[in-house]
């Protein structure tokens, strides 16, 4: 183990107390450190330890490699006996759960007596690359999606479609370990497929239980979650999957919410919005609300509604409704089909401009056009259909991890790459769509590769595009983070085809691959180029 090495070749017990606190820190959340520092026979690193566990989360997590079931074993023999009543925070695997309840149940009345914070991780990334789930059949939408006008085909979340782990999660909520938990999070962009039903209590023993973050299915569900809990929640963090056109039927539920205590809520609906209307109605019952946050998209074809939603539509149908309002975080983005400059400057024009935002809108040749409104500082950390025209580098979005370019107008050329690399440095995914020709193209040189750095790039889209950026970014650019690759199937094939020394390295590292269209004729190309991949089939491929 590594502090057992470092205690004996370092004389980690010669270091002032303040660095091995330091080292306490860092080792916080890993088993291995625990079962390093506690039970080992020395007292000064325990009690140094202990000092810090009430503060802490602990991972229980499965371990790579030979020692995993050791260090699981010893926490759950060693370890936990002799912190389990000083644990406030805990996050655990959802794997784990099971063993935990029963060890509990059989020692400690199913209880930890000071845990108020209980965070479930859902596995939610590929066990292969590390990295969150993107590219896959249950991950985003299917590829006819893309002929849909500014409409993403990366969704927001990932769907966890196994029953085992929603019984688990369900066998969580009914256990006597929730007692005295206040604070209960799943993983964010992770959504399990059990239900939320009407009538239906999914929490038994939740008395103290006042702040919840979750991602749930559809708007159904967050009504059902908060007829069983809304009288007590304080604060409410919720990613929706879908909002349908508003419903008659929900109305009667509607009226019975009753969240007197509910002050702070966040809302994210990244799926483009049927109808905005059926949200809106919702957030108007929870009128004691004083800090809300809202990240949506909304219209699906560009004609409902048939308007741009701006500040006076956000006053109108919402604000107008929270009287207890006090901070009002957004990011909204609307489309519009047939969409004039007449239309665009009068949305301009009605502001009231009582927060520091930005509006911005754009129109393409499609015949579409959007309106993104947002509250400064920007809250999110994704941003659909940017084009060349959006105020990308002001400086407002260094925090932006998912991005989608497209542009039918005018191609993005190499020094938007650049500026790009530098204005969203924690970029994780980038989807391009622009199928125009580049009218600087990119130099291949040394310089131009070190230039340009994607360093967190994990997942790169590039389905609708021209030859040109798959060549800069597959060629040209060093994508030392890349594991998922969605591409089409041509462009890929004539990438291959030019064995450029970049390329071949960059697909090297490639963990997960998907192209436009079946590719199973290339198959032993595929394997080849890309030797660590797993190609994702499609629908009709054997």
């Amino acid at each position: 183990m590594l502090f057992f090495f470092m205690i004996d070749n370092v004389k980690l017990l010669d270091l002032p107390d303040e660095l091995i606190l330091a080292i306490v820190e860092k080792g916080k959340s890993q088993i291995s450190f625990l079962c390093s520092m506690i039970d080992i026979g020395n007292r000064r690193l325990e009690q140094l330890t202990f000092n810090k566990c009430h503060s802490i989360d602990f991972v229980i997590d499965y371990l790579e490699g030979k020692n995993s079931s050791l260090f699981v074993n010893r926490f759950y023999s060693h370890i936990i006996l002799r912190i389990y009543d000083q644990i406030q925070s805990l996050t655990i695997h959802v794997h784990h759960i099971k063993s935990l309840h029963k060890f509990l149940q059989n020692n400690y009345n199913g209880v930890l007596p000071n845990l108020t914070h209980l965070k479930v991780r859902l596995c939610a990334k590929c066990p292969k690359t590390g990295a969150q789930y993107t590219i896959g059949n249950h991950l985003m939408s299917d590829l006819e999606w893309r002929k849909r006008p500014l409409y993403t085909i990366v969704l927001q979340w990932f769907l966890f479609p196994s029953s085992l782990v929603s019984e688990q999660i369900n066998e969580l909520c009914y256990s006597t370990m929730m007692r005295s938990i206040q604070s209960f999070q799943l993983d964010d962009n992770c959504c399990l497929s059990m239900c939320f039903r009407k009538g239906e209590r999914r929490f038994r023993e939740v008395p103290r239980l006042t702040d919840i973050r979750m991602s749930l299915l559809d708007l159904e569900q967050c009504i059902h979650l908060l007829l069983e809990l809304g009288s007590q929640l304080r604060s409410f963090t919720v990613t929706i999957g879908s909002c349908f056109s508003y419903e008659p039927i929900l109305t009667s539920d509607l009226q019975l919410i009753s969240c007197p205590n509910l002050k702070q809520m966040k809302v994210t609906i990244y799926k483009n919005l049927i109808g905005y209307q059926a949200c809106f109605s919702l957030l108007r019952c929870l009128s004691n609300i004083e800090d809300l946050t809202l990240l949506l998209a909304i219209g699906d074809d560009g004609i409902k509604p048939n308007y741009f939603i701006d500040e006076c539509v956000l006053e109108k149908d919402l604000l107008s409704y929270m009287y207890c309002l006090h901070q009002f975080k957004f990011h909204i983005r609307s489309i519009l089909k047939n969409v004039s400059h007449e239309i665009i400057n009068e949305t301009h024009q009605s502001f009231l401009r009582q927060q520091p935002f930005i509006c911005s809108y754009d129109s393409f040749k499609n015949n579409y056009g959007q309106c993104q409104i947002y509250s400064l500082p920007f809250i999110g950390t994704r941003l659909d259909f940017v084009s060349n025209r959006f105020p990308l580098f002001n400086g407002s979005f260094s925090n932006v991890t998912t991005l989608l370019l497209f542009d039918d107008v005018l191609p993005f050329e190499n020094i938007f790459f650049q500026r790009l690399a530098q204005a969203l440095p924690r970029l994780r995914t980038l989807e391009i769509r622009n199928e125009l020709e580049q009218e600087q193209k990119a130099k291949e040189t040394t310089l131009n590769i070190n230039l340009i750095g994607f360093h967190h790039l994990t997942t790169l889209i590039l389905y609708d595009i021209h030859m040109d950026y798959a060549e800069q970014f597959l060629c040209q650019i060093h994508l030392s983070s890349l594991v998922e690759l969605a591409i089409d199937k041509h462009i890929l094939l004539t990438i291959v085809q030019q064995n450029h020394p970049q390329a071949r390295d960059n697909c090297l590292r490639i963990g997960k691959l998907r192209t436009s269209e079946p590719s199973y004729e290339i198959i032993r190309t595929i394997q080849q180029s890309f030797p660590l991949a797993d190609y994702v089939k499609h629908k009709n491929e054997y």
